[in-house]
């Protein structure tokens, strides 16, 4: 099984599916950083403009002090895909 993410202070575990829709809503109402801690502990965070997004993956809490690199992933031209509808 893989990790299960969850937002925030939200202990509930959040489904693929959902989180977009998290993601969406909370971009949507000016909200535009999210961090997800999965159930290891490693934490994803999300930081939008609205037109793009920066993802990070880190390690846990202490990632950075720890002096580990950071992984982000990006789309060289920008370009995002659009799928899933919230409802």
């Amino acid at each position: 099984m893989g990790e299960i993410p969850a937002c925030g202070d939200d202990a509930r575990p959040l489904t693929a599916d959902v989180a977009v829709c998290l993601l969406r809503e909370r971009i949507s109402g000016s909200l535009l950083e999210t961090w997800l801690t999965g159930s290891s502990g490693r934490r994803l965070a999300v930081v939008s403009n609205t037109e793009h997004a920066m993802v990070m993956l880190l390690d846990g809490e202490d990632d950075r002090r720890r002096g580990r690199p950071r992984r982000a992933r990006r789309r060289p031209r920008g370009e995002g895909r659009r799928g899933a509808t919230c409802s």
